[in-house]
């Protein structure tokens, strides 16, 4: 009977220890993951600023000027006339 009790109690150890283990096992993992995460987020917040950057309208509008030569277009005022019916 007392094998039997110290088995017992000796398993219960056993499987307390590996319980222990695995939780600080996953924890750590948990919390490496959460900073690769957050790495990741910052990188693509950078990349989303460089995106941003690459195809802003002032950015596109220089090189369009300096690089394809365009120049911009000439702003024509149109007076409306308006017809009289005396004529």
């Amino acid at each position: 009977m007392f094998f039997l009790v110290a088995g017992l109690v000796s398993g219960l150890c056993i499987l307390h220890l590996w319980q222990t283990t695995r939780i600080h096992e996953l924890t750590a993992s948990a919390q490496s993951s959460a900073d690769r995460l957050a790495d990741i987020e910052g990188v693509n917040r950078a990349l989303e600023f460089q995106i941003e950057q690459a195809f802003s309208l002032e950015r596109v509008a220089r090189i369009a000027r300096e690089q394809l030569g365009m120049i911009e277009p000439n702003v024509v005022h149109y007076v409306p006339v308006t017809a009289n019916e005396s004529d």
